[in-house]
């Protein structure tokens, strides 16, 4: 099992520091459970390593699990559609919200705190797609 968190950087100051935004980071914390360690990638190294809906990986090496301060509506979307937990971030510090999560201390996503757009809502974003949200546009 593999958790995924946005991190400022990657120098090991950095590294343990969360981004304010799933969706705009540049990098993120790999954390495998099974093994208590951790990895920093890049976000095109993330996207190659496992897919830009993170299915690209076999089910025992894919991340099961993101824990975010904010996430974007896309973002939420592509994750739960893939049977990936959204978790609220409980604090700034990327170790701090791992041993949180193991000690199942963190809360699922609110619906209600997924960051919108101007031109995007949940409610349409049933129907969007990596090519009409503006969201997901912003990044290519």
């Amino acid at each position: 099992m593999k958790l995924c968190l946005p991190v400022i950087g990657s120098h090991a100051r950095l590294a343990n520091i969360m981004s304010d935004d799933f969706y705009k980071a540049n990098f993120y914390c790999i954390h495998d459970l099974t093994n208590d360690h951790s990895q920093i990638v890049s976000k095109n190294e993330l996207i190659e390593d496992f897919g830009p809906d993170f299915r690209k990986s076999k089910e025992e090496t894919r991340i099961t699990a993101v824990i975010s301060p904010n996430i974007r509506p896309m973002a939420y979307k592509i994750l739960a559609d893939n049977a990936i937990e959204v978790f609220k971030a409980a604090g700034k510090l990327v170790s701090e919200n791992i041993e949180r999560f193991k000690k199942r201390e963190l809360n699922h996503f609110p619906l209600n705190e997924v960051e919108l757009s101007k031109s995007c809502s949940l409610s349409s974003c049933s129907s969007c797609s990596t090519t009409t949200c503006p969201t997901s546009a912003q990044n290519k």
